[in-house]
């Protein structure tokens, strides 16, 4: 009966957890909002959205076509196509459902692993495990990281990763204690079991915990372990207890991540290649390392709950609060603990050393660059230098704080009251850290401190302090009412994370038109789409705004409805992983960890200054203006978008300035397209780059106007009369000039020329007007390549007329040994990017790769007839020797097949794919097959076979047994 009463106990009190955490998170778990903010919206989800499209369609998706010119999918660990809580959702549910629920899931995990480490490793009663429990998973550490999913995932089997470590390290006479039967001696077949099952246990956490996809959770993770489970044998040996012991502990702790590591192997090993190609290969410049460390003045206001306001953007990685109620009792049972031990003369035991320590740890090393030792650790230990975002390893100190917590309450509960004595200490201890956070936030905002959140702070600290002031007199009553308090804080505060924004659902599905066109665009059968570049920032306000503020208005609040914005404009401009979710394959991307490639980004020092090329991908943030013409043809970019901020009204009349020309000395430049118009006049907009040293009067270029019927118009344009310096700021008109002709006439071509050599004429756009009516039809001038305009509404999309496909043929190869100089040959202007190409690497001989002075083109070309993530074909016609050249990103794994037979592939302009072929008709069959993908599938289901036989078979048991004994002498 009892038994039954404990197993009773013990279900309703993860069961309540579990429907706390879904009262927290009910916006998106009840009623079918969505996160629209973060990464979860521009990064996760359409990750998951092409992992659903995969795995209904039972495709392995090795390659990731629609983002960087190609990238590898499953080798990027951060989408967990491996972590087998991902599938069931992806196979039942939409990406946008999904990516919501296990959000919720995990957050429940966490409260049930907690709870479970609390009554079994910290000994403590279900009161004690449930404030555990409770801290972990709705503080505010894992509510704020809810929008990294894959963070989320993995910190949600912390706590049990803890537990199995310490069942691990734990002593005999702790197991015997614990455990009834016959064989509880030391070394026995008993206990030997139980450790090597939980070694068992913790290498199928470790594997989940690394499939979910975060290396550096893991990291965080293994050190905090290790830590943590290595400290009871550590404590035990400098007590006198003799070292082999710990040896012995080290030796399972080890045995159990590695076989956890292996188990994860169809991860990790195609994870580990991409890792040598990508922007981590060396390291995280060290900027970036220390990058959002905690400041150690907003360490106050990262320990307390954000009681007053919202949890601003760029601190989201600043939160680990358990609440005011939960750090008076983590101070508690500090303070009961340790004034138990002085009573009796005795150190802390080594478990409490170990919780001691994680919370020592996560809290000095999320200081980051404030730290000397993190400092160092970043400079030059591997692992440190490859991660950024310091403030991570509070994750450590949440957990310990958590775990110090339900000893409070687990000692006020069985009646060990803290003692009028040190109530104060804890007062004033909470008193320091509000005072902090207050001048902290007094400092950073330069004066002024939210009452509000003041007296949220205060309120909560004179309800615990109050209730334990009398915990000595009524200890039950005073430990649920603290239990009451510390609920009701931890909802509150989660008021103002992430979720509190959730917004409409539309915010996901709702087609905007910018992408309706895209996906509108006409393809051949069997080709690929053609890649776009977004150029739009996201300060425009939508068209539909007051349509948009009528329907959702009355449903959502003001920020909620102002994500809803934010995402569709995010939408519109397709930004910075959106494109993968629709299907449309752009230029960029946003990397965020692995990816991109190295190449990649060395490719963007051809147009982009050094100091100006992001690791993380987002070209559109670093790009000032639209790359030229050759690039973008090359790159196979056919779209860009833009927005309209830059474009003016004046008199009257529209002027498109995204583009422009900047002229000089017999340069010209012309208008890619001129609609069909009539007009009277050509307007347009310019500006003398040295007006001040041109004498007034003087020819600073023409402009001839080409007319249906073939006659041609050239106007001279003079200084001071048509064009000026840059004009003062406001005055815009001053810039404009209107060039007349006689009668209404339909222009065909428009042609700007300088003739200035010692001084630039900037033209920004043109034009044509028909001052009969007012009317006006804006060109697009461009000194970069032929555009048209195709598309204006939120956004302008712009067409490049002088696109080169996907796959094309050259006649000439320059061959060039490294990256460097491969650089300068492509930004070298004389060379034509499409009928020359730069071969890099290892090649067998030059004349393998017909490196000879073809002047001509190859009669014929190539057509792509199959198009797939994984295998490309295609149809190339030659009448001489040349390359196919595909520009996708070349990776290893891919292979090519000429007419059925093996053909080596060269890296192409340093990033993409060539062959070389003979002259004739040819099939050439691009396929990517990951080999370490294989091999690591092998080593994970030997890996799981091996645990599940260690698990069940004895003798195994025996031989490591012995082994294990021998270590410990």
């Amino acid at each position: 009966m009892k038994r039954s009463r404990d197993l009773l106990g013990d279900a309703a009190a993860p069961s309540l957890l579990c429907l706390l955490v879904i009262a927290a998170t009910w916006r998106i778990t009840l009623a079918g909002r969505v996160l629209a903010g973060g990464d979860v919206f521009s990064y996760f989800y359409p990750y998951w959205a092409e992992a659903t499209r995969a795995i209904r369609s039972a495709r392995l998706p090795l390659w990731n076509p629609a983002l960087f010119m190609g990238v590898p999918f499953l080798a990027n660990s951060q989408v967990g196509f491996f972590y087998p809580l991902n599938w069931p959702l992806w196979l039942l549910l939409p990406a946008h459902r999904s990516v919501h629920l296990t959000i919720t899931l995990h957050l429940g995990l966490a409260a049930i692993n907690a709870y479970v480490w609390g009554r079994s490793s910290l000994r403590l009663g279900r009161m004690g495990a449930w404030a555990v429990g409770a801290m972990f998973a709705l503080g505010g550490y894992l509510g704020a990281q809810g929008e990294h999913v894959n963070q989320l995932q993995g910190l949600a089997w912390l706590p049990l990763m803890l537990m199995l470590a310490n069942r691990v390290a734990r002593p005999a006479a702790a197991w015997a204690g614990l455990e009834a039967g016959t064989e509880r001696q030391a070394g026995g077949p008993w206990l030997l079991r139980r450790r090597v099952r939980a070694s068992c246990a913790l290498a199928l956490v470790t594997g989940l915990i690394l499939l979910a996809g975060h290396t550096q959770t893991a990291f965080i993770s293994l050190l905090g372990t290790a830590l943590y489970g290595l400290m009871p044998p550590l404590w035990r040996a400098l007590r006198g207890g003799g070292w082999r012991p710990m040896v012995g502990r080290a030796v399972l702790l080890g045995a159990g991540v590695v076989l956890g590591v292996a188990l994860a192997a169809v991860q990790l090993l195609p994870t580990w290649q991409l890792s040598q190609l990508s922007v981590r290969a060396g390291g995280l410049p060290f900027n970036e390392r220390v990058s959002f460390s905690l400041s150690p003045l907003y360490v106050g206001r990262a320990m307390l709950p954000p009681l007053g306001g919202k949890v601003p953007p760029d601190h989201i990685e600043h939160v680990a609060y358990v609440g005011i109620t939960g750090l008076a009792l983590a101070s508690a049972g500090l303070l009961i603990d340790v004034r138990r031990r002085l009573k009796r003369g005795a150190g802390a035991e080594g478990a409490r050393w170990g919780l001691y320590a994680l919370v020592l740890l996560g809290l000095t090393f999320a200081l980051g660059l404030y730290n000397p030792f993190y400092v160092l650790l970043a400079r030059y230990v591997p692992g440190f230098a490859h991660f950024r975002v310091p403030a991570r390893w509070l994750a450590l100190y949440v957990v310990g704080v958590a775990a110090l917590s339900g000893r409070g309450v687990e000692a006020l509960w069985n009646r060990r009251a803290l003692g009028q004595g040190l109530v104060p200490l804890v007062a004033s201890s909470l008193a320091v850290l509000i005072l902090w956070a207050a001048v902290g936030i007094w400092l950073e905002a330069g004066g002024g401190v939210d009452p509000l959140g003041l007296v949220g702070w205060a309120g909560a600290a004179v309800g615990a302090i109050g209730l334990l002031s009398v915990a000595h007199r009524h200890p039950r009553a005073a430990t649920l009412g603290l239990l009451f308090l510390l609920t009701g804080e931890l909802l509150l505060a989660g008021r103002a994370l992430p979720w509190s924004r959730a917004t409409a659902p539309q915010a996901f599905t709702s087609l905007r038109p910018a992408v309706a066109h895209l996906l509108a665009s006409e393809v051949e059968d069997g080709a690929p789409r053609a890649r776009f570049l977004s150029m739009s920032d996201t300060t425009f306000d939508p068209g539909d705004l007051s349509l948009i503020e009528r329907i959702y208005g009355p449903q959502l609040s003001d920020g909620q409805l102002y994500e809803y914005v934010v995402a569709t404009k995010q939408k519109e401009v397709l930004s910075p992983n959106l494109p993968l979710a629709f299907g449309v394959p752009a230029l960029d991307g946003y990397g965020g960890g692995l990816l991109p490639l190295q190449r990649y980004v060395s490719l963007q020092r051809a147009f982009l200054p050094p100091e100006e090329v992001s690791i993380d991908g987002r070209l559109r943030e670093n790009l000032t203006r639209i790359p030229a013409g050759r690039w973008l043809s090359l790159f196979n970019v056919r779209y860009v978008i833009t927005d309209k901020l830059l474009d003016a009204w004046i008199d009257d009349v529209f002027y498109d300035l995204q583009f422009g020309a900047r002229l000089s000395g017999g340069e010209s430049a012309a208008v890619g397209e001129v609609p069909r118009f009539e007009a009277t006049a050509l307007g347009l907009v310019s500006h003398l780059e040295q007006g001040a040293a041109v004498p007034d009067g003087s020819r600073v270029g023409v402009v001839r106007v080409g007319f249906e019927g073939g006659s041609v118009r050239t106007f001279e344009v003079r200084a001071a009369e048509h064009v000026h310096g840059v004009p003062p700021h406001g005055q815009r008109d001053r810039m404009v000039t209107r060039l007349r002709w006689s009668g209404p006439r339909r222009p065909v071509t428009v042609t700007v020329e300088a003739t200035l050599s010692d001084s630039a004429w900037a033209v920004h756009g043109a034009s044509l007007i028909d001052e009969r009516t007012g009317s006006f039809q804006a060109l697009v001038l461009s000194d970069g390549g032929r555009f048209r305009l195709v598309h204006s509404g939120d956004v302008k999309i712009y067409e490049n007329l002088e696109v080169l496909p996907r796959a094309f043929v050259v006649p000439q190869a320059q061959v060039v040994g490294d990256d460097e100089a491969a650089l300068r040959v492509l930004q070298d202007q004389p060379f034509d990017l499409s009928s020359q190409v730069v071969l890099n690497g290892d090649l067998p001989s030059h004349d393998e790769v017909h490196n000879g002075p073809a002047a001509a083109r190859p009669a014929g070309g190539a057509t792509i007839t199959v198009y797939e993530p994984e295998r490309v074909v295609v149809g190339v016609t030659l009448d001489r020797p040349g390359y196919l050249v595909l520009t996708d990103a070349h990776y290893p794994g891919w292979r090519a097949m000429v007419d059925g037979e093996p053909a080596p592939i060269f890296r192409a302009d340093l990033l993409f794919r060539a062959v070389a072929l003979e002259p004739g008709r040819h099939r050439v069959v691009f396929t990517f097959q990951s080999v370490l993908q294989r091999v690591g599938l092998g080593i994970s289901l030997s890996t799981l076979v091996l645990l599940a036989v260690v698990w069940h078979e004895r003798r195994i048991v025996g031989t490591w047994g012995r082994c294990y004994n021998r270590v410990q002498g």
